[in-house]
């Protein structure tokens, strides 16, 4: 799935903002604006308990009903995931006696330490229906991954014919992280969550 709002953007001098975009929109379906602001719906993991995916966090946490959109009415548990990008490494491509295409020309790397953070929220009676949840809606987030490495970026818009060369790939791979503690935040109601990180590489002419 190309990312819905980066169409026809060439990646230049930054791509920060469409790399954000990507995976949300990768991971969490269609583009929705909304008061929550810029979201992405309805994608092939809602049937695993994903309701919403935003490229960046939200003030004060996404609505209740953003956990659930797209699920059957009456469902206990559902979730959000929110993309940050940690440090990002940048560097000359290197090839023979120098850089890829000269001195003032070629390519340079950029290495996004990406992490998708998923919060669930849940009203089920017992705590354990939402953890088996999150186990199984990491394991198809996990699928979905390995199904394109280049997180459904492919299109001639981009130099380099994709705009994330790879992603999970190399040294970093992916980490998933521990699951957080779950707390009870009023009667009935719980959330809890857990954080997957990556590294995303673009390509850029320099």
């Amino acid at each position: 799935m190309a990312p819905a709002i980066c169409t026809g953007v060439p990646v230049m001098s930054g791509d920060r903002q469409l790399v954000r975009e990507a995976v949300a929109s990768y991971f969490g379906g269609t583009l929705v604006t909304a008061d929550a602001g810029i979201c992405f719906q309805n994608g092939s993991l809602v049937s695993s308990g994903l309701g919403t995916a935003f490229p960046y966090k939200i003030k004060k946490g996404a609505p209740d009903q953003y956990y659930t959109a797209g699920m059957a009415a009456g469902a206990g548990w559902g979730a959000v995931m929110t993309v940050t990008l940690g440090p990002v490494k940048i560097a000359r491509v290197k090839g023979g006696d120098g850089a890829m295409g000269g001195p003032t020309s070629g390519w340079r790397s950029r290495h996004y330490t990406t992490r998708c953070s998923f919060e669930v929220i849940s009203y089920e009676p017992h705590l354990e229906t939402a953890e088996a949840g999150l186990d199984n809606l990491v394991d198809a987030w996990l699928d979905l991954f390995y199904l394109d490495r280049t997180l459904g970026t492919t299109s001639n818009i981009y130099p380099t014919g994709r705009l994330i060369t790879q992603a999970g790939e190399g040294a970093p791979g992916i980490v998933i992280g521990e699951p957080g503690e779950w707390n009870v935040i009023e009667r009935g109601k719980a959330v809890g969550g857990i954080a997957v990180t990556f590294d995303c590489l673009t390509m850029v002419e320099a």
